[in-house]
């Protein structure tokens, strides 16, 4: 897909607030009035864009008739999440850009505390706590880890206590971005398309060019997790094969650290090798649809290979629990 994000865009102090929609008419009547409330405490610049991705339900009729104040854009052929949001991030004309799901209810005071940060010019990312009562987590904590090759990002419980924090990303349910390093960055990498690890992907590209993130706990929303995904085993089972798949490519993308690059591989190839004793199908499939990216990988990597400061090493260090 061609490069939508244009350069030297002048930009303004203030918040861009992006919703990517798919059928959501329901998550967008019961959830949007907190962002418009947020909005307004905040006092300052701020824009509301929903990006709808061809929905069939009447969310831009909703839109139209009880939301006029945001700004609706309209893919013209369905796209999946990823581009959803960079439609609404290459828009943006303020300095901090707040992605937010349609599932996603926010307090009153989100905007106000997440906006001093970014006067850090060391930061792409601010997380709050993100609230999955269903699950008892805090997906807003994402801890860092290393084991059997891969990275892995863990969620600390929605009860527990963590100050301001180094964050390894920021989920992206809800997750705030200085806007220019973001669009340096070309915004979400489309090869996750429809779904899965972009959030994960865009931190870590910025984490290797020396941009961190972090999580500010006094700021809360409200994640009503999985409701913006289908139940039906089909739709479960393709999901399953989209979550291996992406992590493939998150790690082929990101990891350069020889050691870590070379048990990356030894795990994956033992994971190939025996596999097939426990039935399990879904791995391979993973692996083949992954390799049929590669190209895409590697020009990914050769663009970020020029702007690396930060190991994997340092930057798992950094992100772990101490």
């Amino acid at each position: 897909m061609d490069d939508i994000f244009a350069p030297d865009v002048a930009i303004t102090h203030g918040f861009s607030i992006v919703i990517p929609n798919y059928n959501g008419e329901q998550l967008l009547r019961e959830n949007l009035p907190s962002v418009f409330a947020a909005v307004k405490q905040w006092h300052g610049n701020a824009e509301v864009i929903i990006v709808d991705d061809c929905s069939t339900d009447g969310s831009c009729q909703l839109m139209k008739d009880i939301f006029p104040e945001a700004r609706l854009l309209v893919n013209p052929q369905n796209v999946g999440f990823s581009r959803t949001c960079n439609v609404g991030m290459a828009s943006a004309k303020y300095s901090i850009l707040l992605c937010i799901n349609t599932d996603v209810e926010v307090e009153a005071d989100l905007l106000s505390l997440l906006a001093p940060h970014f006067t850090d010019p060391e930061l792409f990312a601010v997380s709050p706590r993100i609230i999955v009562e269903r699950e008892g987590k805090n997906q807003g904590a994402v801890i860092a880890a290393y084991r059997r090759g891969f990275v892995r990002g863990g969620f600390i419980g929605m009860k527990d206590e963590l100050p301001v924090r180094e964050n390894l990303y920021a989920v992206g349910a809800c997750a705030a971005y200085d806007t220019r390093k973001l669009q340096a960055l070309k915004g979400y990498c489309e090869l996750y398309s429809p779904f899965l690890f972009e959030d994960a992907d865009i931190a870590y590209r910025a984490w290797k060019r020396g941009w961190k993130s972090i999580y500010e706990p006094a700021a809360t929303v409200w994640h009503y997790s999985n409701a913006t995904l289908g139940k039906d085993k089909a739709k479960l089972l393709r999901n399953h094969v989209i979550y291996f798949r992406n992590r493939f490519i998150f790690h082929w993308i990101n990891l350069s650290d020889p050691s870590y690059v070379a048990r990356n591989a030894f795990t994956i190839l033992y994971r190939l090798s025996i596999s097939f004793l426990w039935f399990n199908f879904t791995y391979y499939k993973a692996f083949w649809e992954a390799v049929q990216y590669w190209k895409g990988i590697q020009a990914v990597r050769r663009t970020e290979r020029p702007h690396r400061k930060f190991s994997d090493a340092e930057i798992l260090r950094r992100t772990s629990l101490k």
